[in-house]
Formats: structure tokens, C-alpha cells, sequence
């Protein structure tokens, strides 16, 4: 474990990246009171981003679109991508050090601002826009899992394979995304690119508090021992 004490910008970060799962229960509620047919399995995320009750005019279909909840789905677009870019910089001297992790944040970084891009561009407003900004999320959100894992496994401990296994299949699910979307499957494919990314982000979150001591009480050798 670290020794040096965790400044209060390094702590409000992890807490950041610990509580990004809490998006998924924005995202669920927002499917749960659509008002046009809504699955987990076909729909995209985007589609609960829509502002208005309209078609959108995919390459495959057209998917009605009609969610009540979109301006606090977009919102959370914003504000857990924003956490999830900044807390990654403010994060990166308690990881280890080398070109690894710093390729790692980039990707966190780059992943977080297209969730921010998605948020300020919903899909039915301009849908080519949102595509593009939104791209570069959906497949560096499984790279940022992989680097960060590799990395983990090096310096801490090889408990982190399951992060780098976890980003391998996200970034396979994200490439598929991008060059073949399927409305039938779009939405499952989607979440499998980005929904682990979450969980990712706050278990490097826990070893990181319990490594500086910010949670004591914790008993993770297996995964926060460096080697």
C-alpha cells in the first residue's frame, strides 16, 4: 500500500469513477418509462437521448423514438463523462508509471468527452453529429479497460486479467458496433462496449482508496499488492 497520503482532489476523483455505475439506474429508469416499445436488447442508449417523439432513420430501419426522461438521460451523458475524463487525469500519479497507463488515461479521457459530446448532440437533432462524436467512446471505452488492465497486471497484481479480459470483449462489441450496426442487436452490442467500463472504473477506484488507506478496512491484497 502507498504510503503518501491521498490529497482531497485525488480522493473527490476516485469517489467520481467509484460511483459511475449509478448512471446505469438513469439509464434503466429512462428505458422503463419510455413511451414508444423499448428493449435493452435492440434499442440504442442514444435512443433514450431523444428529444423529441419522432423516427430516426438508421441504416438498417426506422426506430420510433419518444423518451420522457431525455434531458436527465443527456445530462448523465454530460456530467459521469465529464467525471469520468477529469478523474482520470487528477488519478494518474496514484497509478503506476509509464507510457501504459498514460495511453490508458488518454483513452478514459477521450472516452468521458465523447459521453460529453453525446449528451450535448442527441441523435434526433443531428444524427450524423451525434454518430461521431459518439464513436470514439463506444471503442475506446473497452481500450481504456484493456491498457489499464495490462498494466494493473504488471505492477499490482494478476487478479486485474479479469479488466483486461473485460475490455478486450467491450472492444470487440465496439468495433462490431461501428461496422455493422444492426438494429435488431444494436442495443445489447452497445452495452456490452460500454456498460463494464463502468464497473471498471470503480474497482480501480476501490484499490486505489484502500492502496493510499482511505479504506482500511478493506482486505484486497490479491488485487492492490504491487510486485
Amino acid at each position: 500500500m502507498t504510503s503518501t497520503r491521498p490529497s482531497a482532489g485525488m480522493r473527490a476523483a476516485a469517489v467520481a469513477w467509484l460511483l459511475q455505475p449509478v448512471y446505469l439506474l438513469i439509464e434503466l429508469v429512462a428505458a422503463a418509462v419510455n413511451t414508444t416499445p423499448y428493449s435493452l436488447w435492440h434499442n440504442t442508449i442514444s435512443d433514450l437521448g431523444a428529444t423529441t417523439c419522432t423516427m430516426i432513420d438508421y441504416q438498417s430501419a426506422q426506430v420510433p423514438v419518444c423518451s420522457p426522461a431525455h434531458l436527465v438521460v443527456n445530462l448523465s451523458f454530460v456530467l459521469f463523462g465529464a467525471a469520468m475524463a477529469v478523474a482520470a487525469v487528477l488519478l494518474r500519479p496514484q497509478l503506476p508509471q509509464g507510457r501504459l497507463v498514460t495511453a490508458a488515461v488518454v483513452s478514459w479521457v477521450v472516452a468521458g468527452a465523447s459521453s460529453v459530446g453525446s449528451g450535448l448532440t442527441p441523435l434526433d437533432r443531428a444524427l450524423e453529429l451525434h454518430a461521431l462524436v459518439s464513436a470514439p467512446g463506444i471503442v475506446l471505452s473497452g481500450v481504456a479497460m484493456v491498457l489499464t488492465g495490462w498494466a494493473l497486471v504488471r505492477t499490482w497484481s494478476s487478479s486485474w486479467w479479469v479488466l483486461l479480459a473485460a475490455g478486450v470483449v467491450s472492444t470487440a462489441a465496439g468495433l462490431l458496433m461501428l461496422v455493422r450496426l444492426e438494429v435488431q442487436w444494436g442495443g445489447l452490442v452497445e452495452r456490452i462496449a460500454l456498460w463494464p467500463s463502468l464497473f471498471g472504473c470503480a474497482a480501480v477506484a476501490l484499490a486505489l482508496l484502500h492502496r493510499t488507506g482511505s479504506l482500511p478496512a478493506l482486505r484486497w491484497s490479491g488485487w492492490t499488492t504491487a510486485r
